[in-house]
């Protein structure tokens, strides 16, 4: 929006619920900050289990876990390990959601200005069965895009821009209705049913992560380093080749699988993106909101994806046809 007011995100903010997304590791950090092109958002929208982390997981967070372990006492590294292995079993049981939400996520319940202006979104999600008690809105203070994510099994991340979008009538409420009701489709379809659990067994791969991401983005920033990314594939041939000279032949079968991946990852990413989007999107479709959600994503620029979008959420548009009308020469009463 160009008039001051919030403007329109239709890919939520990376990492956090506001587009829940397990992290997919150093290799998509490393990625990310070396060739961002390679590692573009799918145009998701919100919701927001997107990319399920194709090369981070439960089990390489777990070596994390215990590596810091194996640094502390033994009963202490057996209480941590033991301790966080039974709050993992709780989250994905659904237990404690609200507290992981409220904190791993960064949200607040929402204040009584918020919750009356988004009433009449509210009403119309409990017409078709979406809205409280069965699930629950939290706010994300900051997020100025407009938009809303989904964690867990029964809670929904609004941003701060869809509020206050709401709240100068600048989002109709069957559009903000929309909105949330594809962060409410992902939770019904499954799709965020274990990223808590998966949000907080990975905090120490996170932690990594980051690290990583702010040494390749200071890296990435000389040319010469951007031009050696891009022929990666060159170097880890000639690093493969050296290594089987050397026989060493062990590495370069992981330098070969390391290079590969910074290619695949981002590619799994977006495909799993895009599948989760489009069940969301034939859910909020078959939950009569789909031309209320078409509406919204209108406003944001005729991108290929978002039109294919809108053709699944409101069907193709239909043009009136003009028939051809032959009209006879001849004047009635004669013939």
């Amino acid at each position: 929006m160009s008039d001051g007011g919030p403007r329109l995100d239709l890919e939520a903010p990376k990492g956090g619920f506001g587009r829940w997304r397990p992290p997919a590791g150093i290799i998509e950090a490393i990625a990310q900050a070396a060739s961002p092109k390679e590692v573009e958002g799918d145009g998701t929208f919100t919701g927001d289990v997107a990319r399920a982390g194709a090369v981070a997981g439960p089990g390489r967070e777990h070596r994390a876990d215990c590596m810091v372990g194996a640094q502390l006492p033994p009963l202490p590294g057996l209480m941590l390990f033991v301790g966080g292995l039974a709050l993992t079993v709780v989250l994905c049981e659904g237990g404690l959601e609200r507290q992981a939400v409220r904190l791993l996520g960064r949200a607040r319940v929402l204040s009584e200005a918020e919750t009356a202006a988004l009433a009449p979104a509210i009403a119309l999600l409990c017409q078709k069965g979406l809205g409280p008690p069965a699930v629950e809105l939290y706010a994300r203070d900051g997020e100025m895009g407009i938009g809303a994510g989904a964690a867990g099994r029964h809670s929904v991340v609004v941003s701060a821009g869809l509020l206050q979008a709401a709240q100068m009538g600048q989002l109709p409420a069957d559009q903000a209705a929309g909105v949330i009701a594809a962060a409410v489709g992902r939770i019904r379809l499954g799709q965020t049913r274990f990223d808590l659990a998966v949000e907080f067994w990975t905090i120490p791969w996170q932690l990594m992560r980051a690290v990583y991401l702010a040494i390749a983005k200071t890296v990435g920033l000389f040319p010469l380093t951007r031009f050696a990314w891009r022929i990666r594939f060159v170097i880890a041939a000639v690093a493969v080749a050296q290594s089987v000279a050397d026989d060493r032949f062990a590495g370069g079968v992981v330098a070969a699988v390391f290079i590969a991946l910074t290619y695949l990852v981002p590619r799994w990413q977006c495909k799993w993106g895009t599948r989760s989007q489009n069940d969301s999107d034939r859910y909020v479709a078959d939950h009569e909101l789909g031309n209320a959600l078409g509406r919204f994503l209108r406003r944001s620029p005729p991108e290929p994806r978002t039109l294919e979008r809108i053709n699944r959420l409101s069907g193709p548009v239909v043009r009136p046809s003009l028939a051809l009308v032959v009209s006879d020469p001849t004047p009635r009463g004669r013939g």
